[in-house]
């Protein structure tokens, strides 16, 4: 396994390849960059509609993992929810917003860590 993002859900990374994209993940999702890119950078009553669904909280994979959820089903799960919300999120910004590229590079990111996930499904 190797440290990362997913750590602080309680989750370990298994290929080599999930487990670098995890980190430069990690890397990308740290809370300043996080708060700069997707807070600060945005009207202050901005808000992007999201069902309960679509909302993944460590609760949740407690949750999960109790009920004996594999850890490479928990992975996926985190990679699915956080692809999608970045996604819904690079719909609504323009491309001049100044975190357009940001989103962009994260975009890249999951759809990297996406073509991972499809090898080990073959």
């Amino acid at each position: 396994g190797c440290p990362g993002v997913l750590a602080v859900l309680g989750l370990e990374a298994a290929a080599p390849g999930e487990c670098e994209l995890t980190r430069l993940l990690q890397d990308k999702l740290q809370y300043e960059m996080r708060l700069q890119y997707m807070k600060h950078y945005f009207p202050i009553d901005y808000t992007v509609q999201v069902q309960y669904e679509e909302v993944l909280r460590p609760s949740n994979i407690t949750r999960l993992r109790n009920r004996t959820v594999s850890e490479a089903a928990l992975r996926y799960l985190w990679f699915h929810v956080s692809s999608q919300a970045v996604l819904r999120i690079r719909e609504v910004l323009p491309e001049k917003h100044p975190s357009w590229k940001y989103t962009q590079e994260l975009c890249q990111l999951f759809d990297a860590l996406g073509k991972e996930y499809s090898k080990y499904r073959q």
